[in-house]
């Protein structure tokens, strides 16, 4: 495992392909009038009603689903290795359980949903949350 080479997961390069022909389409979308573009920041933006906005949302949206599934598929490919054992010395790396602790904020607008794996993540998530939009609406009363 540690010395072959492996090939591209298939789905991974297929969501490659994708991505190109979305961007492909929305630049011959930008090329022809059909498609503006402008940025927030940092992050470009794409505003099109055509056929060529569309086919460009649907490939890239497509494209990060696969990208997604691609890893699902590698763990399938880990878990039939860790069935197989095959008698190899690192067997004993794979069998490894690892566990960790985590969290996430999700803001929609001012409105933040907290998740957690424990009550301590979820409770210093929350300050953090309730500091960002305070500063948020600080900045905004500031500045516009």
């Amino acid at each position: 495992m540690y010395g072959e080479k492996r090939c591209m997961n298939k789905y991974h390069f297929i969501s490659m392909l994708l991505f190109i022909s979305g961007i492909t389409f929305f630049v011959y979308g930008v090329l022809t009038g059909e498609v503006n573009t402008g940025f927030i920041l940092i992050f470009p933006f794409f505003v099109g009603s055509g056929v060529y906005a569309l086919f460009g949302v649907v490939f890239i949206f497509v494209s990060i689903l696969l990208f997604m599934f691609g890893f699902v598929d590698v763990e399938s490919d880990l878990k039939e290795l860790q069935d197989f054992g095959g008698g190899r010395d690192d067997d004993h790396i794979l069998a490894k359980k690892r566990f960790f602790e985590g969290g996430g904020v999700v803001l929609i607008g001012p409105i933040p949903i907290v998740f957690g794996s424990n009550w301590k993540i979820a409770a210093v998530l929350i300050v953090l949350t309730i500091i960002l939009v305070l500063m948020s609406f600080v900045f905004t009363a500031i500045f516009f």
